[in-house]
């Protein structure tokens, strides 16, 4: 009986330290007036992990995810400016090497040219490793030809993130080979610039492969080049609207493509007031007097409005909501089976819901709305 409790209580153990080193997140602090004592803090707990990685490789084997964030040459404060100690990156750099497993990592607010070498060497070795995610926000690093070289270590990825800044957008050419380049097959794609990583996707040097993709996010003024070079097998689309302009062309490819089933357009305060103008654009071009159905079964519509003058609960701000129930109701939409709205508003009554449902007729009557509020900085 002993030796099963034994067992039992072991088997627990080890479960329960997979949860707990299954993400490591590193994040320097902001510069505030305790500076210092933040910064001793954090070198006290990543020295402390990286101590028992030493004596327990076990344990860094259960870390998948890796999170650095605010990484930065300088942080500043009250108009000072303060150089980040040295030892810090130091100290990320030996715990990151603990860490032989790991499946995912991201950037957020990430200087890469501002970090030391160690660190850098550390972060490539990670990538060159086993990365099936990689994830990167407000990440600077200086040339498209540096970030090009970052990601072709990545040889198992599938799912690619990046927002990044670059100083020099030049897509490198393509290198010469003997051999044939190994093909990753991506499946997800989230994309903030576009064209520079379209030229880089059909060199012959390029190690990914993105026409057969389960899922891609851009900006929406950038579908139309990505759009065509894809092929047909995209089944999700995450459209976020990047201002008000004349009708978008490249929506005639939504229809062109038979496996998009899932389609989620993002509209944030800066274009909130566009969005049905916006809506229009994308789907009225796709009308046709023949009736063909459009493949689309599942429509996110994400509004997120932090604008603290703006009532959320006069009607006359939702009125025009009408035009998109009246076009969602034609003929070519029946394959939707659900239209989710998203609403993110500062200080948002659950009563919203109402208010919206009653400019949406046809959608609340035929049972495929669905109305959720979220957090207004939830990302989508």
């Amino acid at each position: 009986m002993m030796e099963a409790l034994k067992r039992s209580s072991k088997a627990w153990v080890r479960s329960s330290q997979r949860g707990i080193f299954q993400e490591i997140f590193l994040e320097l602090p902001l510069l505030e007036e305790d500076f210092d004592t933040l910064v001793d803090a954090y070198l006290k707990t990543t020295r402390h992990l990286d101590t028992l990685f030493a004596e327990k490789p076990y344990l860094a084997s259960y870390v998948r995810s890796l999170k650095l964030k605010r990484f930065l040459t300088q942080t500043d404060y009250d108009n000072k400016q303060v150089t980040v100690p040295e030892v810090v990156y130091t100290a990320a750099a030996s715990l990151v090497r603990r860490l032989s497993n790991l499946s995912s990592l991201s950037f957020d607010y990430v200087f890469w040219e501002g970090l030391p070498p160690l660190l850098q060497a550390a972060l490539t070795e990670i990538c060159a490793a086993s990365l099936t995610q990689f994830s990167a926000s407000y990440f600077y690093i200086p040339t498209f030809a540096e970030l090009v070289s970052l990601l072709s270590c990545m040889r198992s990825l599938k799912i690619l993130d990046v927002r990044v800044e670059c100083d020099d957008w030049n897509v490198p050419s393509s290198l010469s080979s003997d051999t044939e380049p190994q093909r990753i097959q991506l499946s997800n794609l989230r994309l903030g610039f576009c064209r520079p990583f379209i030229t880089w996707f059909q060199q012959d040097g390029c190690p990914f492969e993105v026409r057969n993709l389960n899922l891609l996010e851009i900006d929406s003024d950038e579908t139309t080049e990505i759009l065509q070079y894809l092929d047909i097998s995209l089944k999700e689309l995450k459209l976020h609207n990047t201002g008000p302009g004349g009708p978008n062309m490249s929506s005639a490819h939504l229809g062109c493509n038979p496996n998009l089933r899932r389609l989620s357009l993002i509209s944030d305060d800066r274009q909130f007031d566009d969005s049905i103008a916006w809506i229009q654009y994308l789907f009225e071009p796709l009308l046709n007097p023949d009736g063909n159905l459009l493949p689309l079964q599942h429509l996110t519509i994400v509004l997120f409005d932090r604008n603290p003058v703006r009532d959320p609960l006069v009607p006359r701000q939702w009125d025009q909501w009408s035009t998109i129930d009246a076009l969602l109701e034609k003929p070519e939409f029946a394959s939707l089976q659900m239209v989710v709205f998203k609403l993110g508003y500062l200080h948002l009554p659950g009563d919203v819901s109402k208010v919206l449902s009653e400019r949406l007729p046809f959608l609340e009557g035929s049972g495929k709305l669905v109305v959720q509020i979220v957090d207004v900085d939830e990302d989508d």
